[in-house]
């Protein structure tokens, strides 16, 4: 079991691992106990795989681009009063999570192979050890006395 925070941390670090942008990272990890919830967090991996790119403008149109950021443009379009198609494919579950705006609380149960998926887009943030870093000071060294 996670806890919605638990969830939306993992998601934040494995967004930014990915390479996602910060803005949008943030965006979906605000999303992900939604998605939790929707037992739909499955589509997290998949959506990090894909190529960053940010949607086109185009005659009131939303299009291309990766969904997570199309979502915001098309959400931050249509808060302006403008109204705007999302002409993007967008997973539903995505599209709903992100337009929720209350987080869902937990715990979730979050199957262990989806886990581990974040967790290696996680693990890409993470500097890797040296002995050099470790002379420099990184690390708790021969004596962790915390």
């Amino acid at each position: 079991m996670r806890s919605a925070n638990e969830i939306a941390g993992m998601v934040l670090k494995a967004a930014r691992g990915a390479g996602m942008p910060l803005g949008c990272a943030e965006e979906l990890s605000r999303a992900a106990p939604n998605l939790a919830a929707r037992d739909a967090l499955a589509i997290v991996p998949k959506l990090l795989a894909l190529d960053f790119a940010a949607p086109a403008y185009v005659e009131n149109a939303i299009s291309g681009g990766h969904p997570v950021h199309a979502i915001i443009a098309w959400r931050d379009f249509c808060a302006s009063g403008l109204e705007v198609r999302l002409e993007t494919a967008v997973p539903p579950d995505l599209l709903g999570a992100m337009q929720t705006a209350t987080p869902q609380a937990g715990p979730f149960d979050i199957a262990p192979d989806i886990w581990d998926k974040l967790q290696s887009f996680a693990e890409r943030t993470f500097v890797p050890e040296t002995d050099a870093s470790r002379l420099a000071g990184a690390g708790a060294g021969l004596t962790d006395n915390d």
